[in-house]
């Protein structure tokens, strides 16, 4: 037992997780769950989270029975719901038909809480499941189901064949006839139509609706251009919409056609974002001109003298300037340094900063010293991280990085101490040490702890534990959470994963399940997936940019 300093009322110790084989693991989690009471739903949720990982076939009655009961909390049935899809969860049609008739297409957080009855209706396994939901299909509306068509293309994973046929062969007999007559109903019919263009009816309604097909959908553009090849008109104006493929651009405009086509483009998204109040629209085809502008070759020179020019929007310029980065990488570096002399250029000079520095080369260095001499404080920020990853070294190194302790940007001091840290300079780790346990802002804590975790993991194993703690109501903790978390996953002992399972059933914020799933599959042999760095990472840019507005 623990005894609290201010109460001296005995609470009790919370259990330790130990890491260990699949089988271990599960066996932990299903004895916490078994002593969790059944209104602590958040640990409950957290424990099926990572039975999704550990557990298998085995859970499914458990997963029924937290499903099928009406008196358990929303939130766990739903996260059942999430566990039986995933591990293939099989119900009789009477099971079936209580689930969907108490489920929602649009669930309301002002109502009582259902579950989305698109998933319910993933669990359909077979023909014989429909006579069991089709009286809650034929109870919605020609427009609901229509949705439901409409979702399957939208969504990562389609309703079940069984459902799609039953609610085409019904669109195709009923609802299609019933839109017509509703308001908004034939362009309802054409989105459907759309979503289930290799259907054989789908395809002759869009073929002959091909001057009114709907600006967003889920046809190929190949496909398009196909349905359109017959209608001249129709397919000039797609084109001038950049729905079709890039070759077919070209043809369609030409090359000079195409270039115009996206500088209008360009230009009416800079208008949209330069002049005040919205009064100029932003146009609907802009992030397809992006993806052109980054797919043609030709469009370089577009690119750079829009880049160039100051009166550009600064986020249009950005964009184009990070296209530029990852087709050519030197030339954006030469850029920024060419850009210096105007101070309008700053904002988009850190950008390459921070770009840089986040996968270092040989090439960024002059760059990063670059910044490292000016008085931009932001800038110096990236460049530090830059330097770090490239291990730079030398007598004006460890000046410069001890000036910087006194700088008034509190992560340009923490990322000074790291470099001293790494040469074995006692003062760089007193500070980071420091930051960590007492620094106000979430931000320079969570800084600290990466650079700890990175130089010194196994030493540093008590702050690293209680960054992964949060026990504010507010969450306020998460990004030192977040960072500490990515610690103990690259560091990947038993103790350290260990620490991530407690810390996770025990209200941890940090999103910690990729990095478990990763050990394990590295443990039984398994491909392992490339994880990024945690979301803190892209976060801490904002605050470096802005260090007093909370990021």
């Amino acid at each position: 037992m623990q005894v609290s300093l201010d109460s001296r009322a005995p609470v009790s110790t919370p259990p330790r997780f130990v890491w260990s084989s699949r089988s271990g693991i599960r066996a932990q989690l299903l004895s916490f769950l078994d002593a969790l009471p059944a209104g602590d739903f958040d640990a409950r949720v957290r424990v099926l989270r990572l039975l999704r990982l550990f557990g298998g076939e085995d859970e499914l009655p458990l997963v029924r029975a937290l499903l099928l009961n009406p008196r358990e909390h929303f939130t766990v049935r739903s996260w059942a719901l999430g566990l039986g899809l995933h591990l293939g969860l099989r119900l009789s049609g009477a099971e079936l038909s209580q689930l969907l008739e108490a489920s929602a297409l649009s669930p309301s957080q002002e109502d009582a809480p259902a579950l989305e009855a698109y998933r319910c209706l993933r669990l359909v396994r077979t023909e014989e499941d429909i006579p069991w939901v089709e009286a809650s299909l034929r109870r919605w509306s020609a427009w609901e189901r229509a949705e439901l068509l409409i979702q399957s293309r939208r969504e990562g994973e389609p309703l079940p064949a069984p459902v799609l046929t039953w609610l085409y062969t019904r669109w195709c007999q009923e609802d299609r006839w019933a839109l017509e007559r509703e308001p908004g109903g034939p362009e309802r019919n054409l989105q459907v139509a759309a979503a289930t263009w290799t259907r054989p009816e789908s395809w002759a309604l869009l073929a002959r609706e091909s001057r009114h097909l709907p600006s967003e959908g889920p046809m190929p553009r190949e496909a398009l251009h196909q349905l359109l090849s017959v209608e001249p008109e129709a397919l000039h104006q797609a084109a001038r919409a950049l729905r079709l493929p890039l070759p077919t651009l070209l043809v369609c405009l030409g090359r000079e056609g195409l270039l115009r086509r996206l500088e209008e483009v360009l230009h009416a998204q800079s208008l949209s974002l330069n002049v005040s109040y919205g009064l100029m629209p932003a146009p609907e085809d802009y992030p397809r001109a992006l993806e052109v502008l980054e797919e043609w070759p030709e469009a370089r020179a577009l690119r750079l003298r829009y880049l160039c020019d100051l009166g550009v929007a600064l986020e249009v310029r950005r964009e184009l300037l990070r296209q530029l980065f990852q087709r050519e990488r030197a030339t954006a570096l030469r850029w920024a340094l060419a850009a210096w002399k105007w101070p309008e250029n700053l904002p988009l000079v850190r950008t390459v900063l921070r770009e840089a520095a986040g996968s270092a080369g040989p090439g960024d260095r002059p760059l990063f010293l670059a910044a490292l001499s000016g008085t931009d404080e932001a800038a110096a920020c990236f460049a530090l991280e830059g330097l770090l990853a490239l291990d730079e070294a030398g007598p004006a190194w460890l000046e410069r990085l001890e000036a910087l302790l006194y700088a008034a940007h509190p992560l340009v001091r923490v990322r000074a101490a790291a470099g001293l840290q790494r040469w074995g300079r006692a003062e760089g780790g007193e500070l980071l040490r420091r930051t960590a346990r007492e620094a106000d802002e979430p931000w320079v804590r969570a800084e600290a702890l990466r650079w700890l975790g990175e130089l010194d993991a196994p030493g540093h194993m008590e702050l690293l534990e209680r960054g992964l703690r949060d026990e504010t109501w507010e969450k306020k903790r998460w990004p030192e959470a977040d960072e500490a978390a990515w610690v103990l996953f690259r560091w990947g002992t038993p103790e350290a994963l260990g620490a991530l399972l407690t810390a996770w059933l025990h209200g941890g914020t940090a999103d910690v399940e990729a990095y478990l799933e990763a050990h394990l599959a590295r443990q039984e042999g398994r491909p392992i997936k490339e994880i990024p760095p945690p979301r803190t990472r892209v976060l801490v840019a904002r605050y470096i940019e802005q260090p007093y507005s909370g990021g």
